[in-house]
């Protein structure tokens, strides 16, 4: 696979609450979105993608495949979970303080994901983007379970979410996996992007082809051209082989 990613602290606030990591050579991919205001956000988003990594590159096999990589994705996930709670408890200028968090972990032609929060995962597959996540915000569980359509929904709602790393007394994470296929593209992102543009935005930039690198930059620079109001972070996965 090739890969690359980018953050942004945006145009408007003062620190990048965001963080991501990218193992390309054991395949793990991590982005997180903090939260908590001052800098509680920036600690909570760091703590949790190197918690969940560290666990990851010790127990994720390059075989691991099914339910042995789901238990594994949660077990990171609740690895930060761990690692954002403990350290907001030892410093009362960190109480309430957590985070989103996307990982990705790609075998061969497999791609699979654990998500929690307002983050997300999209696939680009022959020229089309579809959301593989659920936001876990109230936007998102009123288009779930009361087929609310998202254009009916009040923008506020989106801002409030319904569980984090760190904070939520207990975790419901969303764990899948997907089989790539030659030209498909993952795009793993912080709501600073699809905030800024549409999805049909993102498709456009996405089917430009370029090295990931590239289209990464492309996607920054878009929402920073639509005021940069939040951090942004982007991860592009593209697989070189496929089945």
């Amino acid at each position: 696979m090739r890969s690359a990613g980018k953050s942004d602290r945006g145009l408007v606030r003062e620190n990048n609450e965001d963080a991501l990591l990218i193992d390309e050579k054991n395949g793990i991919f991590l982005l997180a979105d903090g939260m908590g205001g001052g800098p509680g956000g920036e600690v909570a988003s760091e703590l949790a993608i190197h918690a969940a990594h560290e666990l990851l590159w010790r127990l994720l096999p390059d075989q691991a495949t099914g339910t042995d990589i789901d238990r594994i994705l949660a077990d990171a996930l609740a690895a930060a979970h761990s690692a954002v709670a403990r350290r907001a408890l030892a410093d009362p200028l960190l109480e309430g303080m957590g985070t989103t968090l996307e990982i990705v972990a790609v075998r061969e032609a497999e791609a699979a994901w654990c998500h929690l929060g307002d983050s997300r995962i999209y696939l680009f597959r022959r020229g089309v983007l579809k959301q593989l996540t659920v936001d876990d915000n109230y936007a998102g569980y009123l288009a779930k379970s009361r087929n609310i359509p998202p254009d009916r929904i009040a923008p506020a709602y989106r801002h409030i979410l319904t569980q984090a790393v760190g904070v939520s007394e207990s975790l419901v994470p969303e764990i899948s996996a997907i089989v790539m296929e030659p030209g498909d593209l993952l795009l793993v992102c912080s709501d600073g992007l699809n905030a800024a543009l549409e999805d049909v935005e993102i498709e456009a930039l996405l089917g430009s082809r370029g090295a990931p690198a590239a289209i990464a930059d492309s996607l920054i620079a878009a929402a920073n051209d639509r005021g940069g109001e939040d951090n942004v972070s982007v991860i592009i996965i593209e697989p070189l082989q496929g089945v």
